[in-house]
Order: C-alpha cells, then sequence, then structure tokens
C-alpha cells in the first residue's frame, strides 16, 4: 500500500496478511502544523492538554450510526475479515470517513486488525479531527507494519506534539530511531520539541544538519522547516528568505495579487482600515504593545475595525480591552467564505495582518485580497512567504537597506522604533524586593525572560561565561516546565555553574510579571531571535538589557527598541564584547545606577513608548499606502518622515 506524506516523505507499506489489495493507494493526511506560540512566554497557559488516550470505540460509533445508514454494515456479521476489510478501505477511499470507522469497529476493538485498517483508522479520525485517536491509531499501524514504522511513528508523534504531549512525542520519535535514521519530518518534529524542553547540545547538532542541507540548496530543507522555529536559530537572511514551508495556507499568485489591487473599490472620507488578529487579550504580548494605538488612533480621519479570531480559552484571559474597545469584529466561528463578506462589507482600505507565519494564522484569508492596500505588521519578525501583503512596516534597524532583496513586501520603515508600545494601559506596578520575588537578597541578578525556544547553546554559553566572571550572581530564567528546567540546569553545570545559581520563574499574569521583573539587575538577551515584547518589558519595568547586534529582522528588534530610549550603546559588537558588558555592569555598580536612572527619567519622554507620536507615524503611513493606490499607483517602499521630538512627558501614570 503506497503512502505519501505531506512534506514530501515517501514510502511504502508493504502488502502482507490482511491486505486485501497489493496496490491500494492512499494518502497520508495529518492536519498542517499550526504556527508557534507567540514571542513571550509569561502568559498564563490555558489551553486544555489532549490526552493520548483514545475514547470508547463503541460508543462513537453507536451514536454514528444514528447518523449514518450505511453504518449499519459495521453490525452486520454476515462480513467476513476480508470483506469487511474491502468495505472499510472502499469507504475511506471514498472520503467517507465516519462510515470507514464504523466499519471498522469491530476488527479495531478487538485487537484483531490488520496494518491498513489501523492506518485507515488513524486517516479517519485524522480528517475527523480527532487528533488523539488518530496519534493512537497511528502508533498501532506501526506496530503492525514495522517496515513503514519510522513514518508512522512520526506522524503519532507530530499529532502528540500538536496536542502538546511532548514528552509522548518524544517517546515516539525515540522509537523511530530505534529503526534507523530519522526522516526529514521526523527531524524537524523533533528539534521543535527538543526546542521547547531545552536539550541545548542535540538540537545544536540537529540544527547543524538543516544548516548544512540549505547552505548546499537542499530542497527538502527549505520546504519542510517552520518558519517562526527557523528564525529562533538561523539569522542568515538570505537562509531566511528561502524557507517555503507554509504552516497553513497556500501562497499567494501574481494573478491572485493584482486582481486585489485591480479590483474596484470606493475610497471615502475617511481611510479605513481593518486590523486581524488572532491575539486579542491584554494578556497576551501583542495586544499588551498594540492596545494603546487602537485607542489612539484619530476617528475624525481613520475609520478602525480589530477583527478578531482568537480562541475562547485565549479570549477568556483578557482583563478589560475586549470589553472597552467598541469597534471589535468577532470572527473567530466564521469560516473563511463568511469571514471574507464580512470583512469585505466594511469596505477596507487597508488590511494590517497582525500574525504573519506565527500561531492560528488564517494566510487563506488574507491571500483572498480583502483591501487593495495590504500590510505586515508585528506577528512575524521578518518576510512572510506566500503570504499577500505590500508593505512590511519596520524601521531602519530591523529593515536595513542592504536586506530589501529578502523581502517580496517594500519597506514602510518607520522613525524610532517600528514597534508600538502602549504607555495608557500598561500597568506599571510597585517593584518586588528580591526576597519578595524569591530571590537571595544579597545576589547579583540577571534575568532572560523571554521565551525559552529562544534559547540556544551558543547564547547559553555566554551566559556561563557572564556568571563564572562575576561571583555571586545568579541567573533568573522564565522556564515553567520541569524537563526544561532539568536540561538547562544540567548544561550550565556542565558549564561549570553551579545548580544553585540558576533560579527559574513560572507563568503569571502580566501586571505581577513587570512587579517581579524589577527585582533583577540586568536582563540578558537571546540571540538571534532576540526580545521583542520581552525587551520592551524589561525596560518598561526599568532593567537594561544587554543586546548582541543582529543580522536579521528577528535578531535586530532589541538594537531597535534600545535605541529608541537611548540605550544603544548596551547592544555588543561581538559575543565576547556581550560577555565583557555584562560583566561590567556587575563590576561598576555606578554605571548600572545610571542607566536605571535614564530609563526612569526617559521612560515618558523618549520616543520608545509614546504611545500618540508612533500612532501619528502610524496614520502617515496609512495615508500614503491610500494616496497611492487611490491614484492607481503600485505600492512604493518609503520611509516615514518623523514628528518633531518630545521635550516635556507625554504620559504619567
Amino acid at each position: 500500500m503506497a503512502f505519501r506524506l505531506q512534506g514530501g516523505i515517501c514510502g511504502r507499506i508493504p502488502a502482507g496478511k490482511g491486505c486485501i489489495s497489493n496496490q491500494i493507494q492512499a494518502s497520508i493526511y495529518i492536519p498542517a502544523r499550526k504556527g508557534q506560540c507567540s514571542e513571550s512566554e509569561w502568559q498564563p497557559c490555558t489551553a486544555q492538554m489532549c490526552t493520548p488516550s483514545v475514547k470508547p470505540l463503541r460508543q462513537l460509533m453507536s451514536g454514528w450510526r444514528k447518523r449514518v445508514r450505511i453504518e449499519r454494515l459495521g453490525k452486520r456479521s454476515d462480513m467476513d475479515e476480508t470483506q469487511r476489510a474491502e468495505a472499510v478501505l472502499q469507504a475511506f477511499q471514498a472520503a467517507r470517513f465516519r462510515e470507514c470507522l464504523a466499519l471498522a469497529a469491530p476488527m479495531l476493538v478487538d485487537g484483531q486488525a490488520p496494518g491498513p485498517i489501523l492506518l485507515a483508522a488513524a486517516q479517519a479520525y485524522a480528517k475527523l479531527d480527532h487528533l488523539p485517536e488518530a496519534a493512537h491509531f497511528y502508533h498501532r499501524a506501526a506496530l503492525a507494519l514495522p517496515e513503514a514504522a519510522p513514518l508512522l511513528l512520526t506522524l503519532a508523534a507530530r499529532i502528540q506534539s500538536q496536542l502538546r504531549n511532548d514528552s509522548e512525542a518524544l517517546r515516539l520519535l525515540r522509537l523511530a530511531q530505534d529503526h534507523g535514521p530519522l526522516t526529514h519530518e521526523a527531524l524537524f518534529t523533533l528539534r521543535r520539541i527538543l526546542r521547547t524542553q531545552l536539550a541545548l547540545e542535540e538540537l545544536a547538532a540537529l540544527d547543524g544538519i538543516v544548516h548544512q542541507a540549505m547552505l548546499a540548496g537542499e530542497a527538502w530543507a527549505f520546504e519542510g522547516e517552520d518558519p517562526l522555529f527557523h528564525l529562533m536559530w538561523c539569522g542568515d537572511e538570505r537562509l531566511n528568505s528561502l524557507v517555503t514551508h507554509m504552516p497553513t495556507g497556500k501562497p499567494f499568485t501574481p494573478e491572485s495579487r493584482m486582481a486585489r489591487r485591480t479590483r474596484p473599490h470606493r475610497f471615502g472620507e475617511r481611510i479605513r482600515v481593518g486590523y486581524l488578529s488572532a491575539d486579542v487579550s491584554d494578556q497576551h504580548p501583542t495586544m499588551i504593545l498594540f492596545q494603546g494605538v487602537l485607542f489612539a488612533h484619530d476617528p475624525a480621519k481613520f475609520d478602525v475595525r480589530l477583527f478578531c479570531y482568537t480562541e475562547p480559552d485565549l479570549s477568556a484571559t483578557d482583563h478589560r480591552f475586549r470589553r472597552d474597545y467598541p469597534n471589535l469584529v468577532d470572527i473567530q466561528a466564521l469560516d473563511d467564505d463568511a469571514a471574507e463578506a464580512l470583512i469585505r462589507a466594511h469596505e477596507l482600505d487597508i488590511l494590517v495582518d497582525l500574525k504573519g507565519h506565527t500561531r492560528d494564522s488564517r494566510v487563506d484569508l488574507v491571500n483572498r485580497g480583502l483591501a487593495p492596500v495590504q500590510v505586515a505588521y508585528m506577528g512575524f519578525p521578518g518576510s512572510s512567504h506566500g503570504v499577500d501583503c505590500d508593505y512590511m512596516i519596520g524601521d531602519a534597524i530591523v529593515l536595513r537597506d542592504g536586506s530589501r532583496a529578502f523581502y517580496h513586501e517594500l519597506y514602510c520603515r518607520m522613525p524610532d522604533s517600528y514597534q508600538a508600545n502602549d504607555c495608557r494601559l500598561r500597568p506599571l506596578p510597585p517593584a518586588l524586593s528580591k526576597a519578595e520575588a524569591g530571590l537571595p537578597k544579597d545576589a547579583f541578578v540577571y534575568a532572560s525572560f523571554n521565551k525559552v525556544a529562544k534559547i540556544t547553546a551558543d547564547m547559553a554559553s555566554l551566559w556561563a561565561e557572564v556568571l563564572k566572571r562575576t561571583p555571586g550572581s545568579v541567573l533568573w530564567v522564565l522556564c515553567a516546565e520541569t524537563v526544561a528546567r532539568d536540561n538547562f540546569t544540567n548544561f550550565m553545570v556542565s558549564r561549570g555553574i553551579a545548580a544553585d545559581r540558576i533560579i527559574y520563574a513560572g507563568r503569571t499574569e502580566y501586571e505581577a510579571h513587570v512587579a517581579r521583573m524589577q527585582a533583577a539587575d540586568v536582563a540578558l538577551d537571546t540571540f538571534p531571535y532576540t526580545g521583542h515584547t520581552t525587551t520592551s518589558d524589561s525596560l518598561w519595568a526599568g532593567v537594561p538589557v544587554v543586546a548582541l547586534k543582529g543580522t536579521n529582522f528577528a535578531s535586530r528588534v532589541s538594537e531597535s527598541l534600545l535605541s529608541a530610549i537611548g540605550l544603544e550603546a548596551l547592544v555588543a559588537d561581538t559575543p565576547s564584547a556581550f560577555v565583557d558588558m555584562a560583566v561590567s555592569l556587575y563590576e561598576k555598580p555606578e554605571r548600572l545606577a545610571g542607566l536605571r536612572r535614564h530609563l526612569a527619567e526617559q521612560r515618558f519622554i523618549a520616543p520608545l513608548f509614546d504611545t500618540d507620536r508612533f500612532t501619528g507615524h502610524l496614520e502617515i503611513a496609512f495615508e500614503h499606502m491610500v494616496a497611492r493606490a487611490r491614484a492607481g499607483l503600485p505600492p512604493e517602499a518609503f520611509d516615514v518622515p518623523p514628528l518633531p521630538p518630545r521635550t516635556k512627558p507625554f504620559c504619567l501614570i
């Protein structure tokens, strides 16, 4: 029985006992990998964890038989095994998945199902989005079809990973490794799990395999690599631009882009802007940064809507934004057809996609061409392959002149920093003391509150060098999972750092997070995916950030933010300079005190947290984009001219 995995991994399930046909063709199906989690990890984890256990098949089949007439075949006793197997596979090939499972139920329940039937069950469950059951039967099929076991175990592992059962996914991948070299798909899945579990040395070796394949121009590496996780380890803009894997959706075409731009459109007196996001909660990093801009838009010039398809578990974490913002349009329950119709009814001049290749993006909806001007902003720190946006909003630091060839989007460069920051609603609570934050009261505290997936072996080794040169210091790391904590501690111990010098923080709500961050002395950045919301949070909390100069958008964000508050001197040119700078702040307390005073004095004067100034620049950008579209001119790259600098505080809390 031949099979094919989306992403190009192929193999053959051997004919054998119980196989009713030597050459029954079927396509291996698995739901597409979703984009990954958001940039910061402080927020509470609210997603329900699916278990790998299988619901009682008899109970499921009982409900289906009431609705599907032909499923009464499942109860027939006059079918022998061959006839039943033939009927199961015929139903599967005809895409009658419930019928397929009903017919297969007696064989699945008594444990006598041959491999092809187990595979058909796994496929049918996957098609019906019953992912725990699909993973279970892929695993059973692997036991029954040993020659296909590496692929089938990979499929089971990938689903378990999607369900956030990473320990089970890792166990299945280790079983796949017992059968020989990993398939490419297994390699991608294994690396994603190891990244979140901070298995840094093994991960570095596996990333190296993919890196060498990319340098050699091997197509599988670009076609299978998740674009967001790619940025966690690769700062090479040329390679970034060649990654073609799309976690969701199909790429736009030149024809679809031209059809969008030339579609008849009525411009009004006010510019109609629609933002599209799945992250609408004031506890999510995107909205923490951006909510002030939504309230600051000038209603006399701009008619703004926020189209929200946020999942209920994230929406439930919101404190007040969803209640207070009047222009929120909820499309979460709508399919793409209904969502398109609703959005088109608003006759948008500009659609701003706040997702790109990040988790829960709706690429196919964006690519339907919902506005004559479409803009990429905030979500994905780089060019989003296949997503139809005319412009990419950045600044002169993250979008360098020499990088234009690596973007299909045209540059729209903001003054100051590209990153929106809210000074209106963002909390700034009183600082916790070190003791209140669970830290040694006399220790010098280096902190890393970035998402753990950003931590690389190279950067953690630099942190170890910093600790070696600063006796009595500790490293405070935001890491909630026990396995990741154990792996990271072991890594640092292997670099000569005592385990008791590594202190972990768990997740908490945002206001409490900002309160505890202020107990740190210095924040150490990650690389090549630097802090984005996390660096902003640190500077908002008054904690200086030591960063490295970057080589692509994702690795230049900290430099952009530090420059916008007058601390570009904290961006080191080399890894050794990074270590020296972090050590110097330990050795020179007067310099550190001066940096903290600077942050306190500049918080409400420098551009970084000036929400109104940023919104003014954004509106100038929108006016320029619409003026060209209204005149029938194609998009062009441009830089937004800066508004006059502030001389007095712009915001008081």
